[in-house]
């Protein structure tokens, strides 16, 4: 009989002969039996000689062959953490990067500094809501306006919301952008889609998984950056902000969006942990 750590090691064996990393094997295994067992790591190492819970099975070989068909671990376990908090995650929004952090770090900064009874948010294409929800669930007397083309998406966030105690707090509507909201915000969030539509071919096969509503800008990978920069135009009082990321090899182009609009400036640009220049944080002018 095979103890618990052979079956495990058995399964991540498998993945890296598939093709997935040793790294991102010794990670998405051990997810795996501990969202099937209800465990935590600390038990899943106290165990790892006992023999295999009946419940293991059929579920994880079945997940291990769908991680195999390059269906992302978050997908599988339809959660993924961001911010420190736990978000329900589906083939219809994004998967929350670590690096998408710093918009909420960037945002809770800026909000510390303007000191303001009730600021008014805004988060363009929230996805799985992870920046409204994580912003809100930290700035206890903000109201967030989180939009999305996808209805699927909002209620995904919708779900985020209500898990974390903040749908009080956050309107979710189904526009592109801003469209149709009336509203002025001290600050403005995005993560607009920016790959090149020329780059799917060159994508992981795990990112073709999600949605490309949220992932491609266009010929150049300009075209959300660019409508999330007229939004903050439009809807950013004077003297706010907004923080947005963009992607690998677009900080001139961003550079040169901004400087084309008078109203904005260009506070500075925030690397990610890579030294990859990353998140824009961008004052509207008084």
């Amino acid at each position: 009989m095979h103890s618990l750590h052979e079956t495990l090691a058995a399964a991540r064996a498998q993945l890296v002969s598939a093709g997935i990393t040793p790294a991102e094997a010794a990670v998405d295994v051990p997810l795996f039996a501990c969202t099937i067992l209800g465990w935590d790591r600390a038990r899943l190492l106290a165990e790892r000689s006992a023999s295999p819970p009946a419940s293991l099975e059929p579920r994880l070989s079945a997940w291990i062959a769908r991680r195999i068909a390059r269906e992302p671990a978050a997908y599988i376990v339809g959660v993924r953490e961001f911010w420190g908090l736990d978000f329900g995650v589906s083939p219809s929004v994004l998967i929350p990067r670590p690096e998408s952090e710093f918009i909420v770090e960037e945002t809770l900064e800026i909000l510390t500094g303007m000191d303001l009874k009730a600021p008014r948010l805004a988060d363009i294409g929230t996805g799985s809501g992870n920046l409204a929800v994580s912003v809100a669930h930290e700035a206890a007397r903000c109201h967030v306006v989180a939009t999305d083309v996808s209805g699927e998406a909002l209620g995904v966030a919708r779900a985020n919301a209500r898990r974390h105690g903040v749908d009080a707090r956050i309107a979710f509507v189904e526009t592109s952008y801003l469209d149709g909201v009336e509203d002025v915000f001290d600050l403005i969030m995005a993560n607009p889609p920016y790959v090149k539509d020329g780059d799917k071919p060159a994508l992981g096969r795990d990112v073709r998984h999600e949605p490309d509503v949220a992932l491609f800008g266009g010929a150049t990978g300009l075209r959300g950056l660019q409508a999330v920069l007229d939004a903050a135009v439009a809807k950013v009082r004077p003297g706010g902000w907004l923080v947005m990321e963009f992607g690998f090899g677009q900080e001139d182009a961003v550079r040169g969006l901004v400087s084309a609009r008078p109203a904005l400036r260009l506070e500075r640009v925030r690397a990610d942990l890579q030294g990859i220049p990353r998140t824009a944080i961008i004052q509207r002018e008084a």
